[in-house]
């Protein structure tokens, strides 16, 4: 029996376990649809903020929809557990095929360099900086012997520029190996950073070193050198002298993303002629899953595409605010004004089937009386005019009597 997750997310077996969490296989009920489930499970502060970062670079300006990236569409959460959800991926990441194939040819390398770099150029005009860059947050579609498709995923440490730091001074965010020198020198983040990783990211493809070999970033330029002394692949040259830019110490000094990814030119022969490994042979990028499903999967745009789809749940709630109307006032005796009830103290509440409105009223409910047109009402048989009359009357009387003393005296 499968576990399902706020009553949407039903797991289907395990891919892979990593340090945040591990993922799945799954179905997205609400869109009958197969999907991947990166399920973490909520231990502290950190966690949390890891599962915030992942999930906004998702709704941030589109950057769901870019070709080369892969954020969670959406999220769900149920006790101290919490599942992002994103399209499945089932051709591995760039790590699995280095560990399969070995060392890339540098035309391959330049392509999946391309791809990365134009999933940067994106971010960075978000104002995102992944500073999590490595071969296995690099993932690839099943393409065969096709040309490769790059995803990157993974944004759990991502930053955004106008993010509040919550780190410790001096600690250094990211995977050994793959950190430019600024960061273990302490100083800011910078889409430099990216720009950096992604140069090392290209050298691991065109010689991987053992994790217990890592280099230190300042040894990656000559290592680098060395790889490629002897490669007589055309792409060689003018990629060394692209990551030699990326890899300069100063930040500053390194191309920006985009500057980077157009200095790449597209492939213009079949990819059989450069889908190859360093020695020449194939590289097949094969299904790493290969589990058939009777059910459709979520695309890798996101499931905005499936037909049928159903409203979001933010945009069907906004949809029946702006459907709620007030009620009508009631009618009020012999053609008077309405009765009108200070604005504070009602609301309307509109059911979902619409057919009836309910008032509920907050704080006092006596009305306040409406003002009346016409002479005032009569208090004990006597109005305020009479009184005024009778008054007048009285004054002139008594004027009138102090004259006719004066005329007798």
């Amino acid at each position: 029996m499968s576990d399902v997750i706020a009553g949407r997310i039903e797991l289907l077996h395990p891919l892979a376990r990593g340090a945040s969490g591990s993922l799945w296989r799954a179905i997205d009920r609400r869109y009958g649809a197969v999907c991947a489930a990166k399920v973490m499970r909520q231990r502290d502060g950190a966690d949390v903020l890891r599962f915030v970062r992942e999930q906004t670079v998702g709704s941030a300006q589109g950057l769901g929809r870019h070709p080369h990236l892969l954020p969670p569409y959406t999220w769900v959460a149920e006790d101290d557990t919490i599942v992002l959800v994103m399209p499945l991926v089932h051709g591995g990441t760039l790590a699995g095929v280095l560990a399969e194939h070995g060392a890339l040819s540098p035309s391959l390398v330049a392509q999946l360099l391309r791809q990365l770099l134009d999933a940067l150029a994106a971010m960075h005009e978000s104002h995102w900086v992944h500073r999590d860059l490595k071969p296995a947050n690099l993932l690839l579609e099943a393409t065969g012997d096709g040309a490769p498709h790059l995803l990157l995923a993974d944004f759990g440490i991502a930053l955004h520029e106008t993010d509040v730091r919550l780190t410790e001074t001096g600690f250094a965010h990211g995977t050994p190996g793959f950190m430019a020198p600024e960061i273990l020198e302490g100083a800011g983040t910078s889409a430099a950073q990216d720009v950096w990783a992604a140069a090392a990211c290209a050298l691991e493809a065109l010689g991987p070193l053992p994790p217990r070999e890592r280099l230190e970033p300042t040894e990656l330029p000559a290592r680098l050198r060395e790889v490629l002394a002897h490669c007589t692949d055309p792409a060689a040259r003018p990629l060394e002298a692209l990551l030699q830019r990326m890899l300069l110490i100063d930040p500053a000094a390194r191309p920006t993303a985009a500057q980077a990814r157009d200095h790449i030119p597209l492939p213009t022969s079949p990819p059989a002629a450069w889908v190859r490994t360093a020695d020449g042979g194939p590289v097949l990028i094969l299904d790493q899953i290969e589990a058939p499903d009777a059910l459709p999967e979520v695309p890798l745009e996101g499931p905005e595409t499936l037909a049928g789809m159903a409203p979001r749940l933010h945009e069907r709630l906004v949809a029946r605010s702006r459907s709620a109307t007030s009620p009508p006032p009631a009618p009020s005796a012999a053609g008077a004004p309405p009765v009108q009830q200070p604005a504070a103290a009602v609301g309307t509440m509109t059911p979902p089937s619409g057919n009836t409105t309910e008032r509920f009223v907050q704080g006092p409910t006596r009305a306040t009386p409406a003002p009346q047109s016409g002479p005032a009402p009569r208090r004990g048989g006597v109005t305020a005019t009479g009184v005024v009359l009778l008054l007048i009357a009285v004054l002139s009387f008594a004027g009138a009597t102090a004259l006719l003393w004066s005329a007798l005296s």
